[in-house]
């Protein structure tokens, strides 16, 4: 899981002008909490972006095959693992985290630090730096206890309570994902030149998706409620489906919340289309933040 600055310091407040950016979802499973879309993004912003080619953009890239079970076979069969091509070396390249913290909004970025004066105020400099830095840990520490079970390997019982009950949120998720392909691996769009570390690539009710893990202490009913998590799936998405490491594409995604509570995790499924709508936003995010890096 990325340790990007809303999981340091908290949910922003949600403006107006936001709510109109994300789609509205329709309930397709109570039980899983799972969601999908049905209008993803309103009318008003995607006239916005009408004229933007998405593809132009490299999100797709033809060259490569679309993952499948039988690619996936064929890739576990192979001990060389002949279809991931030789890793192309490090380059000082932007974080898709960096990015999304660098282009946050004022009113946003407003709103954590006044959250972050008064958790200061409430808790001290000193116990402020221990709950930023404790949040960090149990991110970490989920993030890790997923990883195992993805793979298969045994993992000790967290020392975060809170850790083992994101583990019971997730239950009914993880029993339908299967054929992990990706866990925490790291991805870089060759064309556009930035950078992350994708949580998870595997098939979900057996179709192939990419996973952005997020942990929650309040129930996120709507994919809106999630703020950047679809820009970091479209993202990673497209660095995959560009990145010279890998000859596989994807084309739909996750976003997944576990609750710090135990109850059900919720599901929201991103279709290729809404893939490619969230895609154009990130570009225009990309774009700013190249401005921006440019004044400096």
């Amino acid at each position: 899981m990325n340790m990007d600055t809303k999981k340091l310091f908290g949910e922003l407040l949600e403006t107006k002008k936001s709510r109109k950016k994300y789609h509205k979802l329709k309930v397709v499973n109570k039980d899983d909490g799972e969601k999908s879309q049905n209008n993803h993004l309103d009318q008003s912003f995607k006239s916005n972006i009408k004229s933007m080619s998405k593809n132009g953009f490299s999100f797709i890239n033809d060259s490569k095959q679309y993952l499948n079970e039988k690619y996936y076979d064929k890739f576990i069969a192979s001990e060389s693992s002949e279809m991931i091509i030789q890793e192309i070396p490090n380059r000082v390249l932007p974080s898709v985290t960096n990015i999304l913290n660098v282009t946050m909004s004022e009113k946003s970025k407003a709103a954590l630090e006044n959250w972050k004066k008064n958790m200061i105020e409430k808790l001290g400099e000193d116990g402020f730096n221990k709950y930023s830095k404790e949040l960090m840990a149990i991110g970490s520490a989920m993030h890790s206890k997923i990883k195992s079970h993805l793979n298969g390997t045994e993992s000790n019982v967290s020392q975060y309570d809170e850790v083992e009950k994101c583990l019971k949120s997730l239950e009914t998720v993880l029993k339908n994902v299967s054929k992990p392909i990706l866990v925490e691996k790291k991805v870089v769009h060759d064309k556009l030149l930035y950078k992350g570390i994708v949580d998870c690539v595997a098939f979900y009710k057996h179709t192939p998706v990419v996973i952005e893990w997020k942990k929650s202490s309040r129930d996120k009913s709507s994919l809106q409620s999630t703020y950047d998590a679809p820009l970091q799936l479209a993202a990673y998405m497209g660095a995959i489906n560009n990145d010279i490491s890998y000859d596989f594409m994807v084309e739909e995604g996750l976003v997944v919340v576990a609750y710090s509570d135990g109850h059900p995790a919720n599901v929201f499924k991103l279709t290729k289309q809404a893939c490619l709508d969230y895609w154009a936003i990130w570009i225009q995010r990309l774009n700013k933040y190249k401005q921006i890096q440019r004044i400096k």
